[in-house]
């Protein structure tokens, strides 16, 4: 395959030759080694007797893996020589320099996007997720999940689905059935009434509260779209007046249904949910994407 010069990205005064498919770029090579960490390393490696660096022609240069497109690449050219956008990049473009930022050690590249994502209104939390835990953002990956999990099931789609991946996808969905199933119970079994012993309406005060559980506490736990957290329900039932009940006796219920801890059960559920998913993606080993030196480059004639 015959190789062509990069309409910009071949510098006459260029002292490095990359290839990306058939495409030689000629580029800075102390640009190259002072804006990353992977190619200061990569090129500041002793080379073994007889062997003639990379790079130093068009007949030798250094060929690139074949996952990373020339498309690519030119965007973390741009990014070195352009310098940063004045208003806020696309989202491919802040995705693409993500990755080779990542690949290649390339610190102010990562900062930059770390900085300009959140600008976008089509920076979704799924997509947050997912670049958090593909590209080692662990500062990300949690309120995304949090975000995530505030959603109601039937708004979680096959591409946000996809974006958190399997074993994301798998404790979400089981902290939603554990969660509609803790509601479940609890709508269809109110807490037994207490009396309080000042209570002079015998009778009367406990069928308000079941009356109250059925018609109020219930449709809020079961609402498929609308439901209320366990923590909402208490307020809502300290702010109002059950009707047909005491006053003595409506505080001696709350206090037993606030002691108990049922209501907020939920908030378990999802912090232990929570807790899984930062012990498995927050962890260095998962998720991060930093390119080795086989990464980086071709290693055999194959990779041209």
């Amino acid at each position: 395959m015959e190789k062509i010069h990069h309409k910009q990205f071949y510098y006459k005064d260029g002292s490095f030759r990359v290839q990306l498919g058939n495409i030689l770029y000629n580029l800075h090579l102390s640009l190259l080694a002072d804006r990353s960490l992977v190619f200061r390393n990569m090129l500041t490696m002793p080379l073994p007797e007889g062997m003639v660096a990379e790079g130093q022609s068009d007949e030798n240069p250094m060929v690139l893996h074949p996952s990373i497109q020339p498309e690519e690449f030119d965007i973390l050219m741009d990014y070195f020589f352009k310098g940063r956008n004045t208003g806020i990049p696309s989202l491919h473009y802040l995705t693409v320099l993500l990755k080779l930022s990542t690949m290649w050690e390339i610190e102010d590249g990562r900062d930059y996007v770390i900085d300009m994502f959140p600008k976008r209104p089509d920076f979704t939390p799924a997509l947050q997720f997912h670049l958090g835990y593909t590209y080692h953002i662990t500062t990300w990956v949690e309120p995304a999940f949090r975000k995530l999990l505030a959603m109601p099931f039937s708004k979680i789609t096959e591409e946000i689905a996809h974006l958190m991946g399997p074993d994301a996808f798998y404790i979400l969905s089981q902290t939603h059935t554990r969660i509609k199933t803790h509601h479940s119970i609890l709508a269809f079994y109110p807490s037994d009434p207490i009396h309080s012993i000042e209570c002079l309406r015998s009778g009367k005060c406990e069928q308000a509260w079941a009356t109250e559980w059925w018609q109020g506490v219930a449709k809020h736990l079961l609402h498929p779209d609308l439901g209320k957290t366990g923590g909402e329900i208490l307020e809502m039932l300290e702010s109002v007046r059950i009707p047909g009940m005491c006053i003595d006796c409506q505080r001696a219920n709350m206090e037993w249904v606030k002691d108990t801890g049922v209501m907020t059960r939920a908030d378990d559920f999802i912090e232990e949910a929570v807790a899984q998913i930062v012990a498995w993606y927050g962890s260095s080993s998962k998720g991060k994407s930093t390119g080795s030196q086989q990464e980086s480059r071709g290693e055999d004639e194959g990779d041209t």
